[in-house]
């Protein structure tokens, strides 16, 4: 019986410890917070919150869609620039998005620069 449980502890704090390796990797990395960007389903930044995207230097010059239709957004936290496209692309109509300050359109596409 002692046997037992001394072979499931120690199986178990094995499987916590191989677990724990990845999580440990990432939470570690040097990745910093740069901007939040705060989406409405309509025009006016007030009504149908999205929600924020939170963008950490890595995602730097790289396109991304937006998950829903956008209405409006607000830029805050901005250490580096966002530009907002009517493409998925990140190709046409590009517009530099200035901090707090509502963005009403429609967008399909987000590129940070840092």
């Amino acid at each position: 019986m002692f046997f037992a449980s001394l072979v499931a502890a120690i199986a178990l704090a094995v499987i916590q410890r191989a677990c724990a390796a990845p999580i440990l990797d990432v939470c570690g990395r040097n990745d910093p917070h740069e901007l939040d960007i705060r989406t409405f389903g309509v025009e006016g930044c007030q009504d149908e919150n999205q929600g924020v995207y939170t963008l950490e230097l890595s995602q730097s010059n790289v396109c991304y869609t937006f998950v829903d239709p956008i209405g409006s957004l607000t830029v805050a936290d901005n250490l580096c620039t966002l530009t907002i496209y009517d493409d998925d692309a990140c190709t046409e109509a590009p517009v530099v998005v200035p901090t707090n300050i509502c963005q009403n359109g429609t967008w399909k596409s987000y590129k940070m620069t840092c």
